[in-house]
């Protein structure tokens, strides 16, 4: 390995600086990609492209393998079950209809209200709190006929939830604070309160940081809601995120910009691949 980093981003310079889109199949590239301390992925990359770079690399950032591997909900919930953090108790479906012949056999596990989410969707415009048996065929006849889906126990969240935007190994927080409704979505009204429950938001930052690091994600935000004096409880995990929480778009990138720097300090030094042994 040498000492020097491969940057696919033309706004951030390296030793070595290549195009997005430069050819997987130099023979050029591939030894420059094989011998680097570390390569910075393009800003938007498929997961054949991701595959294909870091099955040359050694060290690259930012690792998108959970976002590839674990989109959408079904799969998070999965993921949380995986890793053993505190989520709400979930039954996953393969469709609406398997969903709704489950209720009408066995009913809802939890009584009502439980809280119904489709697999994909942002803003809260698939998940639904079902109050009444009747309410359940509504909702579904808003999602997907063939989609997988999921229904939780409801969470007393107190009318707010903390949403933590990780970049590496630091992080942003701040509550959302819904006024006692269901949803606590900006794109819904709730109000932005940085400062707010500082004891709750170092335990939710250190909850995220934690899970980061083993799960292997690099910049996420995560929604985490708090019950009760316990753990925070992981609801969903967010690869695509608002960033009015943050500031707006140039103070995001300012984040991801340190993060970038830190990894390549890092990955110069070969604690990168020290970690990895």
């Amino acid at each position: 390995m040498d000492s020097y980093c491969v940057s696919f981003r033309p706004e951030v310079e390296m030793e070595e600086n290549l195009p997005p889109l430069a050819g997987m199949d130099d023979p050029r590239i591939i030894d420059l990609l094989g011998r680097a301390a570390g390569v910075l992925l393009p800003a938007h990359v498929s997961p054949w492209r991701y595959l294909k770079m870091t099955g040359l690399a050694r060290n690259w950032f930012p690792r998108l393998d959970v976002q590839f591997n674990s989109r959408g909900k079904t799969k998070q919930a999965f993921l949380f079950q995986k890793l053993g953090v505190r989520h709400p108790e979930t039954l996953v479906f393969q469709n609406p209809q398997n969903l709704q012949d489950h209720l009408n056999l066995h009913g809802s596990p939890w009584g009502y209200p439980f809280v119904l989410k489709g697999d994909l969707g942002g803003g809260g415009d698939t998940v639904f709190p079902v109050f009444e048996p009747e309410e359940t065929a509504t909702h579904l006849a808003k999602l997907p006929k063939d989609g997988p889906l999921l229904i939780q126990k409801c969470v007393a969240h107190g009318g707010k939830d903390l949403r933590v935007v990780v970049y590496a190994d630091q992080a942003v927080s701040y509550f959302r604070v819904g006024g006692g409704r269901f949803y606590n979505n900006i794109c819904r009204g709730a109000k932005l309160d940085h400062d707010g429950w500082p004891e709750l938001q170092q335990k939710g930052v250190a909850a995220a940081l934690a899970f980061s690091a083993r799960a292997g994600i690099d910049i996420a935000g995560y929604d985490l809601m708090f019950p009760d004096d316990g753990e925070p409880v992981f609801i969903e995990v967010n690869f695509h995120f608002g960033r009015k929480g943050l500031g707006g778009a140039k103070e995001h990138s300012r984040h991801v910009l340190r993060a970038i720097w830190r990894w390549r300090a890092r990955a110069m030094s070969g604690k990168l691949s020290a970690e990895c042994l």
